[in-house]
């Protein structure tokens, strides 16, 4: 081979191996944006599954404090209703006793 064709191959060779480097680093960038959006992509719903949890959370937290101040308030309303039946218990025995009816033995079961 002759110089002068030696030439012409490197001088041919140079911008197709510049083409062909161009190519394969499109095609490689084209990959990382397409993983990279893929990636955000998936981030973003993570973090609306998460804000989602979250407020279903809240929510439950929110419910169970309801429940919490129901009891409380029914827990209360109950305390008093049972003085006031052991009151009048105690004032039934008493007229019983003043009045010499025999009273009847108080149940093992229940507090004093």
């Amino acid at each position: 081979m002759t110089e002068g064709l030696w030439i012409a191959l490197l001088a041919l060779a140079v911008p197709l191996t510049g083409l062909l480097g161009t190519v394969i680093g499109s095609k490689l960038n084209a990959r990382a944006t397409v993983k990279a959006a893929v990636a955000s992509a998936s981030a973003q719903v993570k973090v609306s599954e998460d804000t989602a949890q979250d407020k279903l959370i809240d929510q439950l937290q929110q419910e169970l404090e309801r429940y919490r101040d129901r009891t409380d308030k029914r827990l209360d309303e109950l305390e008093v209703q049972v003085r006031g039946y052991r009151e009048f218990i105690g004032v039934q025995r008493d007229h019983m006793a003043e009045h010499k009816i025999p009273l009847p033995p108080w149940p093992a079961h229940l507090p004093r």
